[in-house]
């Protein structure tokens, strides 16, 4: 399942599930974000992966984009030229709720508009397998 189809099936769940609310949350610069649910589960995510899953319009685009094909195996070596601020872009600045059903993140690269509902984040817990099998 696709970034996009799994925010797509996060916002069709109804927002006031017990399993979609936090009890506790906790951003930590080097742990990430943790959240206690009411249910009784816990989750924890690291931020590269919570940058990476970001539900913001531009980053689903992004993440959307075709990728470059494979070179061929004689074709040389490819080079990755990676953004000067990559460093940054895993780092958070400043984070808020918004409403009782997401969290809003700054990112060190100055990236603010990802806004992860809860019923977002529960379906991307690491920890719990693949979210597509509670679809």
């Amino acid at each position: 399942m696709s970034g996009n189809e799994l925010i797509d099936l996060a916002l069709n769940q109804p927002l006031a599930a017990d399993e979609f609310k936090p009890v506790d949350l906790h951003l930590d610069r080097q742990d990430g974000l943790t959240v206690k649910w009411s249910d009784g589960r816990a989750s924890r995510y690291d931020l590269g992966y919570l940058r990476k899953m970001c539900p913001c319009a531009q980053c689903r685009v992004e993440r959307e984009k075709p990728k470059s094909p494979a070179r061929p195996s004689g074709a040389g070596a490819s080079l990755t030229v990676l953004p000067a601020n990559i460093d940054k872009a895993a780092t958070f600045t400043d984070a808020k709720l918004v409403g009782n059903y997401a969290l809003n993140i700054v990112w060190g690269d100055g990236h603010r508009t990802g806004i992860y509902d809860f019923r977002y984040l529960r379906l991307i817990c690491p920890q719990h397998g693949d979210p597509t099998a509670r679809a």
